[in-house]
């Protein structure tokens, strides 16, 4: 399942199979490019008009790539998106398929850059960003489409036909044609004055839908951990979850099949100390579980602070979380253990996971002579690999 890193940074007081082997070449428009084939290349862009376009020109990359996000079907099938800039500063999308063995680069997508993207199969994922916002793949191809009022915050597909989104303080949902606000109580119109928001949401099915965030009891204030849960006919909103505090927060959540874990911060009032907690949902039972890791206090209380600023889950004994001060965290289905990186070099970021079964898959970037580069770090359920992402 698809990972997607909170929308809103807060305060807590107002409160990623094999080595990979890159045989499909990276392609990115150059300064260096042949002026033939940059000619044919404009002509082809000018026919196709917004239509996107693969930049097949000579000579090395000298701009600079990122990947933003993530997406893995399985452990054999993963997109991954982000944007490059080529060395006159034009903005570009950038996509590519990882089979478990090889990078595969696609047609990119119009615009400058993809933020989020969010696959149900491999022939059907949403992608943030493009020209409008939003962006859909067939399998084949992608295509531009209208991207509703608030764009696609917080994005995840469990099918072509349903999507969820968080739009304000709502879940939002995408039916195969177009975006409704779910018909849910927004809880925010009950809250007292203070925080009050939706941050994450993740689907493990179509019947299988939670999204997290605070919202504000009294003005004193007391802040509780909410959920906004999908069971497949209606939307029940859940603010007694177990890993609670005053205030609490939760972040982010990722959800496979039938099991959803999120996580964020309380405030531990004896250790004057905001403080990592857990939640574990279990759609079956309809039953949440307190899971918090004991990773001590995180940061002073009330400073603004995460263990997880990114959270991926594959099945309900194998989720990774990235960033953080505590650094990654890789839930064994029983007690979470500390899952760091390998040090891609000064300057590299891993900005989002995905998890195919006990496989994961991050992405982000690299610092090469100054520039940004494409990364990608693979766990096997025990340890990291960089792959070679193409250049």
């Amino acid at each position: 399942m698809h990972a997607i890193r909170s929308p809103r940074g807060r305060s807590l007081m107002v409160c990623a199979l094999a080595f990979a082997a890159a045989i499909a070449a990276l392609v990115m428009g150059t300064a260096q490019a042949a002026a033939s084939a940059t000619a044919a290349h404009a002509a082809r862009a000018a026919r196709a008009g917004s239509a996107a376009q693969v930049v097949r020109h000579a000579g090395a990359f000298d701009g600079e790539a990122s990947l933003k996000s993530v997406s893995c079907r399985g452990a054999l099938w993963c997109m991954a998106v982000g944007g490059y800039t080529t060395t006159d500063g034009t903005g570009h999308s950038l996509a590519m398929i990882f089979n478990g063995a090889a990078w595969r680069t696609l047609k990119n997508p119009a615009g400058k850059g993809l933020t989020a993207v969010s696959c149900s199969s491999t022939t059907f994922c949403m992608a943030a960003g493009g020209p409008t916002g939003a962006e859909r793949w067939n399998g084949t191809t992608w295509r531009t489409m209208l991207s509703p009022k608030g764009g696609l915050t917080s994005l995840t597909c469990a099918s072509r036909a349903f999507c969820v989104r968080i739009h304000g303080d709502l879940p939002s949902v995408w039916n195969g044609t177009s975006w409704r606000d779910a018909k849910v109580t927004d809880f925010c119109n009950g809250s007292a004055p203070g925080p009050c928001w939706l941050a994450s949401v993740s689907c493990g099915s179509t019947t299988n839908c939670v999204a997290v965030g605070t919202w504000t009891v009294s003005q004193e204030p007391v802040q509780n951990a909410v959920a906004d849960v999908w069971n497949g006919k209606k939307w029940t909103w859940d603010s007694e979850l177990p890993a609670n505090g005053n205030p609490a927060q939760l972040n982010v959540v990722s959800c496979a099949g039938a099991s959803c874990m999120s996580a964020g911060v309380a405030s531990n009032d004896t250790a004057h100390a905001s403080i990592a907690v857990a939640d574990k949902w279990d759609a079956k039972s309809q039953t949440w579980t307190d899971v918090s890791p004991d990773l001590g206090g995180i940061c002073p209380e009330f400073q603004s602070c995460a263990w997880a600023d990114a959270i991926a889950c594959g099945n309900a004994a194998s989720c990774i979380t990235l960033g953080g001060p505590s650094g990654s965290q890789f839930w064994n289905g029983s007690a979470w253990q500390s899952a760091k990186a390998i040090s891609a070099g000064r300057g590299s970021a891993l900005q989002e996971a995905s998890c195919g079964g006990s496989d994961c898959l991050a992405v982000g970037f690299r610092k090469v002579a100054g520039k940004k580069r494409t990364l990608a770090e693979l766990w096997n359920g025990t340890a990291w690999t960089i792959t070679k992402t193409p250049k």
